[in-house]
C-alpha cells in the first residue's frame, strides 16, 4: 500500500465489529453444555480459572462519587462521559472509578453525611503510591465544570499539592496509608458482580459495625483487629468480573477474586496466610498486568506480608519460551527472578448465554522456578 504524501504509513481506519478469535478445540471443551447458561463467576470456578495477572496496573486510583445508576460503561453518559477508564495525572498512570458514597468504621466518607451532595457537590478520592505505602488525597468540586477544573489541576500538580484559592473545587486534606476495600458492584455491567459484589459490600459493612459496637477487649470473628478507620467503597467495573466478587485492598493494592468479608478482614490486619491466599490474588497495582503479576504474587506467597514493607520494582522480559519476572526491593538489598510460562488458554464466557457463546479466551500463566539473590 503506497505511503502518505507526508512519507509516513497509511493509517487505517479499525474495522466496525471485531469478531472474537476462534476458539481452540481444548477451550471448546471447557465452555458450558449447548443448553446451560450459567453465570460468569460461576463457570469460572467451575473450570478452576486462575485470576492471576488480571489486576488493574496504576499508579493511582480516582474515585469520583456518581449518582446511579450507572451506564455500561460508566463513562458513556452522565457525570464520567468525559473521562477514561484510564488517565494520566501528576501521580502517574490513573485508573477512575464512580462510587457510590462510601461507608466508614467510624459511619463517615470523605465528607460529613449531613453536607453531602449539597449544591452539586462531588466528592473526589485519589489514593496513590508512595514508596512502601499510599497517599490518599480528598477533594470536592461544585458540579460538573468543577470536576473538570480538578482534573485539569491534578494533571500538572500531585493531589497532596497546595490547592490555593481554586474556583470550582477544595482540597479537604492528605492521610497516609489509609486502609480501604474497593468492591466492585456495578450491576449493569455484569450480574456477578451487581448480586456478589453486593452481597460482599454488605457482608462487610456488617461486620464493621459489629466491630465497632462489640467490647473492643473481645475478639469478634471475622473483624478486623487494628484500630482505625476502614473505608469500604463500591466501586464500577474493574475488570474480571468472572471473578466476582472482586474487590481491591489498600493500601497494599492487591486486588482478589472470589473473595468474602472475613477474609477481607485478614488482608486489611495482614494476619492471612498469604500462601493458601495467593491462588486468589489477581494482582498487585504496581505490576503489569499479565506476567509480571503472576510472577510478583509468587514472591508475595513465598515472603509472605513483610513484601509490603519493602519498596519494590517489578520488571519483566521475555525469553524464547517464557517470562523472566524481576521483584527488585533495593533498599532491603534483595530480589527475586521468577520463571513464568503460559498455562492453559480458558474461556471467558459471556454471562447468562446459552452455551456461554460468544466466548473469548484467556491466557493463564504458571510459576516454574523463584530464585532470590541478597545483596
Amino acid at each position: 500500500m503506497a505511503a502518505a504524501p507526508d512519507g509516513t504509513a497509511p493509517q487505517l481506519a479499525p474495522p466496525a465489529f471485531a469478531a472474537p478469535p476462534p476458539l481452540e478445540p481444548d477451550v471448546l471443551a471447557l465452555l458450558p453444555a449447548d443448553d446451560e447458561a450459567p453465570r460468569c463467576s460461576a463457570h469460572a470456578v467451575s473450570i478452576g480459572t486462575d485470576p492471576g495477572g488480571t489486576a488493574i496496573s496504576a499508579e493511582a486510583i480516582a474515585l469520583i462519587e456518581t449518582p446511579l445508576p450507572w451506564p455500561k460503561p460508566v463513562f458513556a453518559s452522565g457525570l464520567l462521559e468525559d473521562f477514561r477508564p484510564m488517565i494520566n495525572l501528576a501521580a502517574g498512570p490513573t485508573r477512575v472509578l464512580a462510587v457510590v458514597p462510601p461507608v466508614t468504621a467510624d459511619g463517615y466518607g470523605t465528607v460529613p453525611p449531613d453536607e453531602r451532595g449539597q449544591s452539586g457537590r462531588i466528592p473526589v478520592t485519589i489514593h496513590w503510591r508512595i514508596g512502601v505505602g499510599m497517599q490518599s488525597a480528598c477533594f470536592e468540586a461544585v458540579g460538573a465544570a468543577g470536576l473538570r477544573r480538578l482534573f485539569a489541576h491534578l494533571e500538572q500538580r500531585l493531589p497532596s499539592d497546595p490547592v490555593g484559592d481554586r474556583e470550582g473545587f477544595v482540597s479537604f486534606g492528605c492521610t497516609e496509608d489509609e486502609r480501604a476495600v474497593l468492591i466492585c458492584t456495578q450491576g449493569s455491567h455484569d450480574v456477578c458482580c451487581g448480586s456478589e459484589g453486593t452481597r460482599l459490600a454488605a457482608d462487610f459493612e456488617g461486620v464493621l459495625r459489629a466491630y465497632r459496637a462489640a467490647d473492643v477487649h473481645e475478639s469478634y470473628p471475622g473483624a478486623p483487629t487494628a484500630s482505625g478507620r476502614i473505608s469500604v467503597y463500591r466501586v464500577s467495573h474493574t475488570g474480571g468480573h468472572r471473578f466476582a466478587p472482586t474487590a481491591m485492598t489498600l493500601p497494599d493494592g492487591r486486588m482478589w477474586a472470589g473473595i468474602e468479608a472475613g477474609e477481607l478482614a485478614s488482608i486489611l490486619d495482614r494476619t492471612a496466610d498469604t500462601s493458601k491466599l495467593a491462588p486468589r490474588c489477581r494482582g498487585w497495582w504496581g505490576a503489569a498486568t499479565g506476567p509480571a503479576q503472576v510472577g510478583e504474587r509468587a514472591v508475595f506467597a513465598e515472603v509472605g506480608w513483610p513484601l509490603e514493607s519493602m519498596a519494590r520494582e517489578v520488571r519483566f522480559r521475555r525469553t524464547p519460551d517464557a517470562w523472566e519476572v524481576d521483584v527488585i526491593a533495593a533498599s532491603a538489598g534483595r530480589s527475586w527472578t521468577v520463571t513464568v510460562h503460559e498455562g492453559r488458554t480458558v474461556p471467558t464466557i459471556a454471562c447468562r448465554a446459552m452455551g456461554g457463546l460468544p466466548a473469548k479466551p484467556a491466557t493463564e500463566f504458571i510459576v516454574t522456578d523463584i530464585q532470590e539473590q541478597r545483596t
